[in-house]
């Protein structure tokens, strides 16, 4: 057990208490949308933001879920809409960083407090970046972070969630709507420069864990792989999709 990391309600509960004695630096919640299928994928109304149940009207026993207040999705909508709440929750709680890691990685805990008390400044000095191993565009012809894992900077997922309205968003999808390459659109959209942090030579992840054996084994018994040291850019990828039509 770290205190360093918990739930986002006892991360808002010590905040609350004491911010200056809490413990807890890093809060996480499992995401899904809880909205009904009438909801829209991509928060853009005054409706509120998150529901206490999903759709069915079942809410975690365990405390770990935030259910958005849209239809359920991957590409549509629900990583803009999750960035708006972190960012209000940034602003009223004093997170620094949104991140987002997809529910077959697995995270060394260790390297990221390392990565956080090393290599990124806190708010309000971290503007405008943004973090992950890079991919390529062909088609938006800008550098996105690989959807497995990433993070924004607080004012950053501000701009995306709250500044940037759904309608805005929609624009600036690709038509295919590809979650990750979507949202390196909405970041270069800031019409000031973007600070890009690299971590595909250093990544503190593990990406694909598709079955809970494989996840499992991992955790308990490969940790020590980690950090991975691949390529600084995908070239070859990139390259061979532009060639066979591919790439996006």
């Amino acid at each position: 057990d770290d205190d360093r990391i918990c739930k986002l309600d006892e991360f808002i509960r010590q905040t609350e208490e004491n911010p200056l004695t809490r413990r807890c630096l890093v809060a996480y919640t499992f995401v899904m949308g809880g909205g009904g299928l009438t909801r829209p994928p991509d928060h853009n109304d005054f409706e509120p933001l998150t529901r206490d149940t999903d759709r069915s009207g079942y809410a975690d026993p365990e405390g770990d879920c935030t259910y958005l207040n849209i239809k359920e999705n991957m590409e549509d909508g629900k990583s803009p809409t999750y960035l708006k709440f972190g960012a209000d929750l940034a602003r009223d709680y004093g997170i620094d960083y949104i991140g987002k890691l997809d529910d077959d990685s697995v995270l060394s805990l260790k390297l990221l407090f390392k990565l956080l008390e090393e290599d990124l400044p806190p708010a309000p000095y971290n503007t405008r970046i943004y973090a992950g191993a890079p991919r390529l565009s062909r088609i938006k012809n800008h550098v996105y972070a690989a959807g497995e894992f990433y993070f924004l900077s607080n004012d950053l997922a501000d701009y995306i969630g709250n500044d940037l309205t759904a309608e805005d968003r929609e624009e600036l999808r690709i038509s295919t709507h590809v979650e990750d390459l979507d949202m390196g659109s909405f970041v270069h959209s800031h019409p000031r420069p973007i600070k890009y942090v690299n971590l595909a030579a250093y990544q503190i992840y593990k990406h694909p864990l598709k079955t809970e054996q494989a996840f499992r084994e991992f955790w308990e018994t490969k940790m020590y792989e980690l950090p991975g040291r691949g390529t600084k850019m995908t070239w070859f990828n990139y390259c061979k999709g532009v060639m066979d039509g591919s790439a996006f």
